[in-house]
């Protein structure tokens, strides 16, 4: 399966990266990176290994850490991955911004 990110997810995956950079280590940026690129190649492998999200089924929430999650949906031939989500935000606005994706 092809695994793409929508621009929303880019822009996200990077508010996160900008955050650990500025509050946390280099080492820690790296560390989180290794583990979004694990995840990923897990996902590419087993597009069903996370949940359907509770409040919308046609997503699935995966998680990278305790701290960030990532929502996406499975398609025919693609995973299209929309947002990666800092689990210290609101959870109400979520849905809110997976609309925008």
């Amino acid at each position: 399966m092809n695994l793409i990110w929508t621009l929303f997810a880019k822009k996200s995956f990077n508010k996160n990266i900008e955050y650990l950079e500025e509050n946390w280590t280099v080492n820690t940026v790296q560390n989180f990176i290794l583990e979004v690129e694990k995840v990923m190649e897990i996902l590419i492998e087993n597009s069903n290994c996370f949940q359907e999200w509770e409040f919308d089924t046609s997503f699935r929430k995966g998680h990278i850490d305790k701290h960030i999650s990532f929502f996406y949906k499975i398609h025919d031939k693609e995973i299209v991955v929309y947002l990666f989500w800092n689990n210290f935000q609101n959870p109400k606005k979520i849905k809110q911004k997976l609309l925008k994706s």
